[in-house]
């Protein structure tokens, strides 16, 4: 799926690739933990990704068109 991600899922995916758990994210942006897992799975599923480490390191080697 090559849905441009929400404001909100560009924020926490921000923050995935600093490494942030979902708790610390949760708190980071004043979310409940589950809210911040409901996010994460759009993320992953707009973006193609298995998993939160595969989106990552597709930001991080320019591999998805973000933005």
């Amino acid at each position: 799926m090559t849905t441009k991600l929400n404001r909100r899922e560009e924020e926490i995916l921000e923050y995935m690739c600093k490494g942030y758990t979902n708790k610390e994210i949760a708190d980071a942006l004043h979310l409940k933990e589950q809210t911040v897992k409901n996010h994460i799975r759009y993320i992953l599923l707009k973006m193609g990704a298995k998993n939160r480490t595969h989106a990552v390191v597709m930001v991080l080697t320019g591999a998805t068109h973000r933005k």
